[in-house]
């Protein structure tokens, strides 16, 4: 991507989660097959998005290659085939890349021994990633459970994706407005286990922030 540096990086990548999180309020109102479609067309170009603007390793890029493609071909088998386990497949792969992708930006934000604009925007980045990593998790705990959650009924995974994101960033911020909860012994453990990495992941990022200050400016 023209224009991106280890200055700004981050900032392309934030918006275009934040482009995903805002994209998926939209997709209830559409028919099952086009919201699912518009789901993975803006995952891919997420996707794409961290491929040119972060500053991967050739590893890590080869990585979201193979997601990408990976992805597609899950795409074709829910298109032209029945077979029941693409869900699963699917959430799958997008599980990964979102633990892949926050493992490299931490690598990146938690341990670059710099605070500047970008390293913050990619903290906020890490912590949208978190929220949609516990999301995936919630969803493939419905495929197996269908009444895992008091107040998500199980559909295709494409149209619970917002739901299932809006209780996760409502548990890891603690907030616990009760219009969700988990109903089965898996989905109450993912629950608590959200919450207590949220809270954890705000004192690394305060931590690693002053500890950067710090050897910057020592005394």
């Amino acid at each position: 991507m023209k224009g991106v540096t280890e200055q700004n990086n981050f900032i392309y990548f934030t918006l275009a989660l934040i482009v995903l999180l805002i994209a998926s309020a939209g997709l209830r109102s559409m028919p099952e097959g086009d919201s699912h479609r518009l789901l993975q067309g803006i995952m891919l170009l997420t996707e794409l998005v961290a491929y040119f603007s972060l500053n991967l390793r050739k590893e890590w890029r080869r990585f979201i290659l193979v997601m990408i493609v990976l992805m597609l071909v899950v795409n074709v088998l829910r298109e032209f085939t029945s077979w029941h386990m693409t869900p699963l497949v699917s959430l799958t792969a997008v599980l990964i890349f979102y633990c892949g992708m926050a493992y490299a930006a931490a690598r990146q934000v938690l341990f670059s021994g710099r605070v500047d604009a970008n390293t913050i925007i990619g903290a906020v980045a890490i912590y949208l990633l978190l929220g949609l990593i516990w999301s995936v998790l919630y969803m493939i705990t419905l495929e197996f459970w269908h009444g895992a959650f008091n107040g998500i009924e199980y559909r295709d995974w494409s149209e619970n994706f917002n739901t299932a994101t809006y209780f996760s960033y409502v548990t890891m911020t603690s907030l616990g407005y009760g219009d969700i909860s988990p109903a089965v012994p898996v989905s109450r453990v993912l629950a608590y286990l959200q919450a207590i990495c949220g809270t954890f992941y705000m004192a690394v990022v305060v931590a690693s922030m002053i500890g950067a200050r710090t050897s910057k400016n020592p005394k």
